[in-house]
């Protein structure tokens, strides 16, 4: 009977230090897709992570390319965030994970499939952003995005794009001929580097760019930017539309929920359940986040001091600042100018 409750315990021993083991990689997997280096007895514990080749290029000024090829090692989390302003054109060639941007999931699909479908998104972000993107283990990724900043676009003739609305979105799957042009700039991209090649590149990310732009013209594609939802008149939906924009402002920084109904010349709880009807969050948790999205926006333009960030975020105590602050984006708002990207 002793000997029996020794093999017992040596048992639970052994299960309980490999879901020890369990937690402490999963822990690890969460810091490095925070952004955080591994000391190397940690990168021991973690083992690889990812395979694969990353490229990232400015082609022009305010215009870059990334692209990524990898295979997904382990299941993991990435986020960090997107500091610029301007237009995003993801063109997602292979892969299974998913991907949002401030919690809004990007329309791009997750085939896991030997021939997937190739998808296409345009992106407009206005402020800064959390990107986060979600795999599978043993999954293959292969994507490109385009970024093109304001100014490149005012300087192509573009600058009323600028205009579009922060988290709009535009997707459509990719022609067989696009899909063709996509490869070809994930292959230009991995040769060597000379003066040519260059060119090759910046003629084949036009070419993407293009029609990418072209796309957001609404009789070319069906957008997905978020419109008037089901169940909602247009005049609600306009009204609710009304208040965010008044909310992205500040103008009802310090306002009660009475005094934006006033405001608004609504019954306080129809005005809320409008609002979350057509935006997924309550009107006070989407105030809050925009107040701390302009409170990172000014940490990297005005280099405000963390006391400064958390009265302009609305919050007496710089602690409760940087917990609520650290839970929107991943990471403490003294941390944001090294993280920004």
């Amino acid at each position: 009977m002793f000997a029996a409750k020794k093999i017992f315990a040596s048992v639970v021993n052994r299960r309980t230090c490999a879901m020890q083991a369990v937690v402490l990689k999963k822990e690890l997997f969460r810091k490095i897709g925070d952004g955080a280096c591994l000391s190397a007895q940690e990168q021991a514990i973690a083992g690889e992570v990812i395979s694969g080749q990353f490229w990232l290029k400015e082609i022009r000024q305010g215009f870059f390319l990334h692209c990524t090829d990898v295979v997904h090692l382990q299941a993991m989390t990435s986020r960090f965030l997107l500091s610029k302003s301007g237009l995003k054109i993801f063109l997602k060639l292979q892969g299974s994970g998913h991907l949002r941007i401030d919690r809004v999931p990007l329309p791009l699909g997750n085939s896991v499939t030997t021939k997937p479908v190739a998808r296409a998104a345009v992106v407009s972000l206005k402020e800064p952003a959390q990107y986060e993107h979600c795999c599978r283990a043993a999954s293959r990724e292969r994507m490109l995005v385009i970024t093109l900043m304001p100014e490149w676009l005012v300087n192509a003739g573009l600058g009323h794009l600028n205009a579009l609305q922060h988290l709009s979105m535009t997707a459509w799957n990719l022609s067989p001929r696009l899909a063709a042009v996509a490869e070809q700039l994930m292959q230009s991209v991995a040769e060597p580097d000379t003066a040519l090649q260059r060119l090759r590149i910046e003629q084949q990310a036009l070419h993407l760019a293009v029609e990418a732009l072209a796309a957001l013209a609404p009789e070319n594609v069906q957008s997905t930017t978020l419109g008037e939802p089901e169940g909602l008149r247009p005049a609600e939906y306009q009204r609710a539309s009304q208040l965010r924009a008044w909310l992205d402002g500040g103008g009802a920084d310090g306002y009660t929920m009475e005094d934006i109904a006033l405001h608004m010349g609504c019954n306080a709880c129809t005005l809320q359940s409008q609002f979350r009807q057509a935006f997924g969050q309550p009107i006070f948790d989407y105030l809050r986040e925009q107040r701390l999205r302009r409170a990172a926006n000014a940490i990297l333009a005005q280099d405000l001091t963390m006391a400064q960030a958390a009265e302009l975020a609305g919050y007496s105590s710089q602690a409760n600042f940087s917990t609520a602050f650290r839970k929107l984006f991943g990471f403490s708002p003294k941390n944001l100018r090294a993280r920004g990207q």
